[in-house]
């Protein structure tokens, strides 16, 4: 008698913290229907809601949550969702622990909870949110703290076929990977515009976004900042068992991550482009890893890497086994491999490496910047088949040049009447910063024509930026383009500017109007910015001398002689002070 009397306690004591079933008739319930019908596995205190075990979502029920209300979960609980949890508070709603020292398990939605979502949730100190085999949203969401080391899951969000949409979140500070899927699991969600940092609080090998293959739907990770605090963790990283048919990975920032991203295992196809990876090297071991982006491939691997900035890193690219990435191939019609890549200052152990083949294939990355205009220099940072006779060759040429097509006059030289210049004549044009210093970044040479007025200026140091135009011939004014500099990106569209066209064309109105085009001052002989007595000293001396003959410096007109014409000019300008005029 006594053993059965202890019997019935024992199930007494089971029943009274069973999971709690919605009754799956459709019907839509909020956070107070489980207060009313869970039987105390959902309370209400202190105007928090306690999950005290475990509640199931069936199939057909839904249950919002559309204030601003806090759940806190007991240990090891978690909501299994068979039909719809939608989360969607005017500001933000919360699920976190009820104690934050033991942590709970998550939100594990299964394969009939397609019309889920999670808008402006707080989600922190549990373990994950899964999905199996369904489709959510995740939006505008903070997912935090979930430190949790439990067989539930590993990542704060873990996908199991899935190709949910996760958008604008936050999500940092958790015990593993921020997002992930299994090795041979194919999900393709799309993970757009996130704030993904600091997570891998375990300092595990793992990095923050983490998959293996993908389904037939293209997976996309774009406009993300991903960035690292524990050595250990990478930013991107893709080993599949099994296929990745197409990933597009663009317009992120990767930083400060043990390698930026890593794409290894078999057959894949990805398209890289325009991120920024910069500065992955925090773990500091270049055996280890550093790369910017890492191909390793043991079957076909087909990615083409374009318009990305990566600096920084141990190492730039790195290429083994049969991974085969096109970074630039002008001789393809499709242009979405035309190269445009900015790969410059990675480097370790006192050499640059902006890019290593470890294989025995060609690579083709052409049109690129590699932080240098010299061929040779550029050379010696590119470890291929010159520095070791078992590696594919390297094809780097033609480096990326940014293009300026620029339309200048010279105001002697200028005939209105005509609408010619006198001749063609040599131009130098500087590419400067827009913000003080102003420094320097690239500068060219061309020639002015006679008829167009035309000359086309090739830039091969400059990455792409905003630049002022800054035009200095032998014997005028040097003149700046208008405030705000103007957009260069290398390798792209050339960049055409009329300097000719309006006074406002020039930084400060600094031109002079001629019949009905702009033209820059003549007359600073000695190039020191200003015509003065000092030029005019020079003028007279020659025409004194009776100087002619070809490009002299005092005849601003390029009529082959020093002549009072040239004086009455140059007086004109010194007059009024015609100087440059510069930010």
């Amino acid at each position: 008698m006594k053993n059965l009397f202890t019997l019935v306690l024992l199930a007494l004591f089971a029943n009274s913290f069973a999971n709690y079933s919605t009754p799956g008739t459709g019907k839509n319930w909020n956070l107070d229907s489980l207060v009313a019908y869970s039987g105390g596995n959902v309370t209400l205190s202190s105007g928090n809601y306690l999950f005290n075990d475990t509640i199931v979502i069936s199939v057909s029920d839904t249950v919002k949550v559309t204030s601003n209300a806090t759940m806190k979960f007991a240990g090891s609980v978690f909501v299994d969702i068979f039909g719809v949890f939608i989360v969607n508070a005017p500001d933000s709603a919360r699920i976190t622990a009820q104690d934050t020292t033991i942590k709970f398990l998550g939100l594990k939605f299964e394969d009939q909870s397609d019309g889920s979502y999670l808008r402006r949730l707080i989600f922190e100190y549990g373990n994950s949110i899964r999905m199996l085999d369904c489709d959510i949203t995740i939006d505008n969401c903070i997912i935090r703290f979930n430190t949790l080391n439990s067989s539930f899951a590993s990542g704060a969000i873990s996908l199991f076929r899935s190709n949910s949409i996760i958008t604008n979140n936050k999500i940092y500070r958790n015990r593993r990977s921020a997002i992930v899927s299994g090795a041979n699991i194919a999900s393709s969600p799309v993970i757009e515009n996130n704030l993904i940092y600091e997570n891998d609080t375990d300092n595990a090998n793992v990095p923050q976004i983490n998959f293996g293959a993908t389904g037939p739907a293209t997976m996309i990770i774009r406009g993300n900042t991903i960035t690292g605090l524990y050595t250990n963790s990478g930013g991107i990283s893709f080993l599949p068992v099994g296929t990745i048919p197409y990933v597009i990975i663009e317009n992120n920032i990767i930083k400060k991550n043990r390698y930026g991203i890593a794409v290894a295992g078999g057959s894949s196809n990805f398209y890289i482009n325009n991120n920024v990876i910069d500065s992955n090297n925090i773990q500091g071991s270049p055996s280890l890893g550093g790369s910017g982006i890492n191909f390793n491939g043991t079957a076909t691997q087909n990615s083409i890497v374009t318009r990305n900035i990566i600096r920084g890193n141990l190492w730039g690219i790195t290429i083994q086994g049969t991974a085969k990435p096109n970074m630039g191939d002008l001789s393809n019609a499709d242009t979405t491999d035309i190269g445009l890549n900015e790969i410059y200052n990675n480097g370790n152990s006192g050499k640059i490496f902006d890019l290593f083949n470890n294989t025995v294939d060609p690579i083709k990355a052409e049109n690129n910047f590699w932080g240098n205009g010299n061929a040779d220099t550029v050379e010696a940072h590119i470890f291929h088949k010159p520095d070791s006779t078992v590696l594919g060759l390297v094809d780097y040429l033609p480096l990326r040049s940014a293009k300026l097509n620029l339309t200048i006059l010279m105001e002697a030289m200028y005939n209105p009447s005509l609408n010619m210049l006198a001749r063609k004549d040599t131009l130098t044009v500087y590419l400067r910063e827009t913000s003080s210093p102003f420094l320097i970044r690239d500068s060219a040479k061309s020639e002015i024509d006679t008829l167009s007025f035309t000359g086309t200026f090739n830039f091969t140091n400059a990455p792409s930026g905003q630049y002022y135009i800054v035009a200095r011939h032998f014997n005028t004014i040097e003149t700046w383009s208008k405030a705000g500099g103007e957009s260069f990106v290398s390798g792209g569209n050339i960049v055409s500017y009329d300097m000719t066209s309006s006074a406002s064309q020039a930084y400060g109105n600094n031109l002079k109007l001629r019949g009905s085009k702009f033209c820059i001052f003549s007359g600073d002989v000695d190039q020191n910015k200003t015509v003065d007595a000092s030029d005019l000293s020079i003028m007279d001396n020659d025409i004194i001398l009776g100087i002619s003959g070809s490009r002299i410096t005092t005849d601003l007109n390029a009529d082959g002689i020093v002549d009072v014409t040239d004086l009455s000019l140059m007086d004109n300008n010194s007059a009024v002070a015609v100087s440059t005029i510069n930010p």
